[in-house]
C-alpha cells in the first residue's frame, strides 16, 4: 500500500502535466502558458463572434490565462497578473481592419480612462500587422509593461498601469466587447 500511494500520486501529476488541448472551431487552445518564467493557467476561453450586414462571423478564439483561477471581474482587476491573452483569428484581417477593430473596442468598451489613453491605442493598434487566418495576436500583462505579440514574435511595449486597467476593462469593464466572451473567461466556459 505505501508503493501503490506516491504510484498513484506520481501517475496524478503526469496526467495534470499532459493535459490535451482545449479545441475550439479548430484551434488548439493550450492548457497553459508561461510568462516572465511563471506558469499560467488557462482561466477561460470562448468565441467572439461579430454581425457583418446581419450576418454573424466568427472572428476570434479568444483564450485568457492568470496565474490562479479568477471568476469575478473584481478578482481579475485586484489581481496583480500576470496575465496572458491569446486571439486566434479565424478570418484573415488587413491591418487597417484589424487597427480599427481594436480602436473601435476600446471606444466602446473601455471602462477605466485616462488622459494618455488615445495615444497609447493608437500605439497598441499600429503593433499589428495583417492578420492571416489562425494567426495569433498575444498580450501579456506582466508587472508594469504591456507587450504586445504577433504570431509569437514581441511587436511592441506599452509602458504604465493605466493601459493594463483600460486593456482589461474591456473584457471585464461594464460594458464588456461582448457579455458571452466575458463569461467564457471568467468562468472556464466556451461561450
Amino acid at each position: 500500500m505505501k508503493k501503490t500511494i506516491p504510484l498513484l500520486a506520481f501517475l496524478a501529476l503526469t496526467q495534470i502535466a499532459s493535459l490535451p488541448a482545449l479545441q475550439m472551431e479548430g484551434v488548439n487552445v493550450p492548457p497553459q502558458v508561461t510568462v516572465d518564467g511563471k506558469t499560467l493557467k488557462l482561466n477561460g476561453a470562448g468565441v467572439r463572434t461579430v454581425v457583418l450586414l446581419v450576418v454573424p462571423i466568427k472572428a476570434y478564439v479568444g483564450a485568457f490565462y492568470t496565474p490562479t483561477p479568477l471568476r469575478s471581474e473584481a478578482a481579475v482587476m485586484a489581481s496583480p497578473g500576470p496575465f496572458r491573452f491569446d486571439f486566434t483569428f479565424l478570418q484573415a484581417v488587413s491591418q487597417s481592419q484589424g487597427a480599427q477593430a481594436w480602436q473601435a473596442q476600446f471606444k466602446d468598451s473601455a471602462t477605466f480612462q485616462y488622459q494618455q489613453l488615445t495615444v497609447d491605442v493608437a500605439t497598441f493598434s499600429a503593433f499589428f500587422g495583417p492578420i492571416r487566418q489562425l494567426g495569433v495576436q498575444s498580450v501579456e500583462i506582466s508587472g508594469d509593461v504591456t507587450r504586445v505579440f504577433e504570431n509569437g514574435t514581441l511587436k511592441g511595449t506599452i509602458p504604465g498601469r493605466n493601459f493594463q486597467k483600460a486593456f482589461l476593462s474591456l473584457w471585464f469593464g461594464s460594458n464588456p466587447v461582448t457579455p458571452s466572451l466575458k463569461s467564457a473567461f471568467l468562468n472556464g466556459q466556451s461561450g
